[in-house]
């Protein structure tokens, strides 16, 4: 295969299924894999940057500097889902 519809999560650097994958809106093309967003909604929604919990309708951001995931507000690009 030639790694079509494939991409890498910038948290755990695991290469994976685009369509599985959210992906940052800030241009960059950066995501994160389905594992490691489940992973971080099981451990509580904490935020990498400012470790607070991101509720309720605030929008979740992808730290782009391999951190992970937390608050918008906080520096992360907001993401899409899929």
């Amino acid at each position: 295969m030639l790694g079509i519809g494939r991409v890498t999560c910038v948290v755990c650097q695991t290469r994976g299924r685009r369509r599985e994958a959210r992906k940052a809106q800030d241009g960059s093309g950066a995501h994160i894999c389905a594992a490691c967003y489940a992973r971080w909604e099981a451990t509580g929604r904490k935020c990498a940057a400012c470790n607070t919990s991101v509720k309720g309708v605030q929008d979740v951001g992808l730290l782009l500097n391999g951190q992970g995931l937390g608050h918008a507000d906080c520096g992360g690009a907001r993401i899409l889902r899929a």
